[in-house]
């Protein structure tokens, strides 16, 4: 599969819910340029952090986000071990 495939079959999956290390994520965005997926806790551990500004200074509340690489380092054409382990965690809420 090729690197914009990767990223093409994520886009759906924009949206959906991940039980990942034992916390619930939601799939918000897809960086093709960057390789990675971006994940946004929710849920009763989802307290809103402290976001800094470029002094340092914390300004605002703001939902913890964490990312992820899609591609294998070893293997390019493949999902990463990381997406792979979230991918086990969807959550069917249908």
């Amino acid at each position: 599969m090729h690197a914009s495939a990767l990223h093409q079959n994520l886009r759906k999956m924009i949206g959906q819910h991940y039980r990942y290390l034992s916390d619930e994520w939601v799939l918000i965005e897809i960086l093709a340029d960057e390789d990675r997926v971006v994940l946004q806790r929710k849920g009763p551990g989802a307290a809103p952090r402290l976001q800094a500004d470029q002094y340092g200074r914390a300004t605002r509340h703001a939902p913890e986000t964490l990312t992820l690489p899609i591609s294998d380092d070893r293997d390019p054409d493949t999902y990463s071990e990381e997406l792979m382990l979230l991918f086990r965690g969807r959550m069917d809420y249908s």
